[in-house]
C-alpha cells in the first residue's frame, strides 16, 4: 500500500510539473530570462521522451518558435539554424500521428518564415511552403487566433512587392486579438497572447495610427507592468517619438 502511495505521489508532482512549464515560459518571456525558456525546452523535450504525449510535443514545439523567434532577432544565426532542424523534427513526429490541428500548420508556416529570414535566397519556395501552411491552418478553423497571428505576421513581414504590407497586418493582427479575447483560457499566462498584442500596437505604429498604437501599449502595460519589451523600449521609444500620445 505505502508502495502504491508512493508511486501515485510521484505520478501527481509530475503532472504538477507538467503544467508549470507554461507559466515559467510566460514569465520568462515577459523579463527576457532566456535562458530559463531554453531550461524549460530541454526539460520538456526530456520529459516527452518517457512519455511521447502528442500534447506535450505540441506545447515543446510552441516553445521551440517563441525560442526561433528569439534567436533569429538577436542574430544569433547558428543556433537559430540548429532550433530550426530540432524543431522541424519535433514537426515532422506531431504531423505523423495525425494531429491535424490548426495550430500545428500555423507553427510550421512560422518556421518557413524563420528559414526566410535565414535563406533569404531560398524566399521564393520557402515563402510558397508558409502560405500553403497557414492555408492548411485557415481551412481546419477559421476562428483559431493563432492562424490570424501568423497571416498577419506573414504580411507583416512580407515585401509589399510580393502582396505583403503593414497597413494589411493590422485587421488580421486586430482578428487575431479579438479572438484569442474570445477564446476561453486563451488570454491566462499565454505568451502568444501577450505578443499579439504587441505585434498589432507596432503594425498599428508603422501604419500611421499613432493613438490605436499608443492604447494597445497602455492595455499590454495595465495588463503586465512587468512586461520588459514593452516598458522598457516599445513604449519609451513610441513616447519619444509621438508625444502626448
Amino acid at each position: 500500500m505505502r508502495y502504491c502511495f508512493t508511486i501515485c505521489l510521484l505520478l501527481s508532482l509530475v503532472a504538477v510539473e507538467a503544467q508549470e512549464y507554461q507559466p515559467v515560459i510566460y514569465q520568462a518571456y515577459l523579463l527576457e530570462e532566456m535562458e530559463s525558456w531554453k531550461e524549460v525546452m530541454n526539460q520538456m523535450e526530456q520529459d516527452f521522451s518517457q512519455t511521447s504525449d502528442p500534447a506535450l510535443l505540441y506545447d515543446l514545439l510552441e516553445a521551440e518558435y517563441g525560442y526561433t523567434a528569439w534567436l533569429v532577432s538577436v542574430k544569433r544565426k547558428k543556433e537559430a539554424e540548429e532550433l530550426l532542424k530540432r524543431a522541424q523534427r519535433h514537426m515532422t513526429m506531431l504531423t505523423d500521428m495525425k494531429l491535424d490541428d490548426a495550430r500545428v500548420y500555423s507553427l510550421k508556416g512560422a518556421f518557413y518564415g524563420f528559414q526566410i529570414m535565414l535563406e533569404l535566397r531560398r524566399a521564393p519556395s520557402l515563402g510558397r511552403l508558409a502560405r500553403e501552411a497557414n492555408e492548411i491552418a485557415f481551412n481546419l478553423d477559421p476562428e483559431e487566433p493563432q492562424v490570424w497571428l501568423e497571416k498577419a505576421n506573414m504580411d507583416y513581414y512580407r515585401p509589399a512587392i510580393f502582396g505583403g504590407g503593414k497597413r494589411k497586418a493590422v485587421p488580421m493582427y486586430e482578428r487575431a486579438v479579438e479572438l484569442f479575447e474570445s477564446s476561453p483560457g486563451r488570454t491566462h499566462e499565454n505568451w502568444l497572447y501577450i505578443n499579439c498584442l504587441a505585434g498589432l500596437g507596432i503594425a498599428y505604429e508603422k501604419a500611421g495610427k499613432i493613438a490605436e498604437a499608443g492604447g494597445v501599449y497602455r492595455k499590454i502595460l495595465a495588463l503586465e507592468p512587468t512586461f520588459k519589451w514593452v516598458r522598457e523600449e516599445l513604449y519609451p521609444r513610441f513616447r519619444e517619438k509621438h508625444p502626448g500620445n
